[in-house]
């Protein structure tokens, strides 16, 4: 056999080879973190019967305290329940301040809401929920303003959309074998291994954001928090048991718009 022809097997064989490692998951070409939702999400519009309730304008048992700021002045509640029988669906936030309060009855508020004055900005911000069920929780942020008269006002809010595609801004990843590793630009994050061994191989896009975004508010920090899933080849279903926490600092702008920083990852609480 000439030495060009064994030269040549050689390489036929160096080339399978990688293949073979390439098909088994060896690969690890960065990609970015796809987003679930493909759209903004449409705020939500109460019954009617949320509204009637509302107009009553009487805080009763009902009504779960969200925030009780004595301090300012300012009081925060959520419509739980219409009557002993009817579920307000999540529907019904009322917002007080020196007395004065203003009905917002299409804010979804859902089971965690939460309600903090920002004394630096005169605003209060308020986190209620744009998507909730099984394995998912997608939260909006409001910021609600005062006025010396008339009635107060949701003054901005974040579509989860919006804070989806600013997060898959920032995050990428690689796949090797069983090890999934997060980036945030070329910042390593963490790795983790998949333990999940009956839906067979990751999906060629194996890592989606969006299903499960939430806030935490303390004092005048904003921080959101939201954990990728992965994707597999059998099923279209996100699974998130082996998965961090991202996290990533919130600066709020004039504009209505923000900007994320401080990008890190914690363990999640499953």
């Amino acid at each position: 056999m000439k030495p060009t022809r064994v030269l040549y097997l050689c390489k036929l064989l160096v080339i399978s080879s990688l293949i073979a490692v390439s098909c088994k998951g060896g690969k690890t070409e960065m990609k970015p973190v796809k987003g679930v939702l493909e759209e903004a999400v449409r705020e939500g519009v109460a019954p009617d019967i949320v509204n009637a309730t509302l107009d009553r304008h009487v805080i009763d048992g009902n009504f779960e305290p969200i925030l009780n700021d004595t301090v300012n002045n300012i009081h925060v509640w959520s419509l739980v329940r219409c009557d002993s029988t009817t579920s307000s669906e999540g529907f019904g936030i009322v917002v007080a301040k020196d007395g004065r309060a203003t009905i917002f009855s299409n804010i979804r508020h859902g089971n965690t809401p939460q309600a903090r004055y920002n004394a630096a900005t005169g605003e209060l911000w308020l986190t209620g929920v744009s998507i909730e069920g099984t394995g998912v929780h997608t939260e909006r942020f409001y910021r609600i303003g005062f006025r010396e008269e008339g009635p107060h006002y949701i003054a901005g809010t974040i579509d989860p959309y919006e804070m989806q595609q600013a997060l898959c801004k920032e995050l990428s990843y690689t796949v090797k074998r069983e090890n999934i590793t997060l980036y945030n630009g070329e910042k390593e994050l963490t790795t983790v291994t998949n333990t999940v061994k009956d839906m067979g191989d990751f999906f060629d896009d194996a890592l989606w954001l969006g299903e499960q975004i939430s806030y935490n508010i303390n004092g005048d920090t904003l921080l959101v928090l939201a954990t990728p899933g992965v994707n597999f080849v059998t099923g279209k279903v996100l699974f998130y048991d082996d998965m961090p926490v991202v996290t990533a600092h919130v600066t709020l702008n004039a504009d209505n718009g923000f900007t994320l920083s401080n990008i890190n990852v914690t363990k999640a609480s499953h």
